[in-house]
């Protein structure tokens, strides 16, 4: 037999489905949240993260980023040490040390010195109004003031279109493409991450978990080969 639904029903099952369609709205904005969190210059606290740096899987390095907070200041220095060696013998050796000095979420000045096998490489930059002046061994650098640095700790760099790369200190402009959220296998094992892919002038892979902290990173180098770092161990 067919049976009409009643006026009574008919209210109840409309409610029902208000509810449930303002249930699942607020879940689906809370896991937006959720995803949302952000390590940035204004909620990073002292303490040091530190990656293993691998090359096509082999452990070749090591970076350390270490923050220091002063009230609304903030002191980053990373250092980046990779050697990699064939047969025993070293082929390849870099090492850089940057800076950035953060005041109020803005950066006020970063100084970088890297030794790409044996060529030394040193940027200093100053905020001077909106601007980033500075030189890159000699040749003047003027850039945008609200440039996030290519260390990638700051993940609201995936709010923007491009980075400050520091080895030579220049804009390089990206397009972001969203990957969703991933399995990430680490040393101290697996975590959720969001996976995003940067391309255009900047290349690379970076995946950030549910904090905001930067858990992996992985680029292609010159020769081909897969250049990761994945997080040891954080504050």
């Amino acid at each position: 037999m067919l049976r009409l639904a009643s006026p009574v029903n008919t209210a109840f099952n409309s409610a029902l489905s208000r509810r449930l369609a303002l249930a699942i709205g607020l879940a689906v904005c809370f896991l937006a949240t959720a995803h949302a969190a952000t390590l940035s210059p204004d909620s990073a606290q002292t303490g040091t993260y530190v990656y293993q740096v691998l090359r096509n899987g082999e452990v070749v390095g090591e970076q350390r980023a270490d923050f220091e907070r002063r009230g609304d200041e903030l002191q980053v220095i990373t250092d980046v040490r990779i050697n990699i060696t064939l047969l025993g013998l070293p082929i390849y050796d870099f090492t850089q040390r940057i800076e950035e000095h953060w005041v109020n979420g803005q950066l006020m000045q970063l100084t970088s010195v890297a030794v790409d096998d044996g060529d030394t490489r040193n940027v200093t930059l100053k905020r001077d109004g909106d601007r980033l002046v500075g030189t890159y061994d000699g040749k003047k650098r003027d850039l945008p003031g609200n440039l996030i640095p290519a260390t990638l700790w700051n993940s609201a760099v995936v709010e923007q279109t491009s980075v400050l790369e520091t080895t030579k200190g220049r804009e390089r402009a990206f397009t972001l493409e969203q990957k969703g959220v991933e399995k990430v296998k680490l040393p101290v094992g697996s975590v959720s991450a969001r996976h995003f892919v940067f391309t255009g002038d900047f290349k690379r892979e970076a995946w950030y978990d549910d904090s905001g902290v930067l858990v992996a990173s992985q680029m292609e180098a010159k020769d081909g080969s897969i250049i990761r770092q994945e997080l040891l161990r954080m504050p």
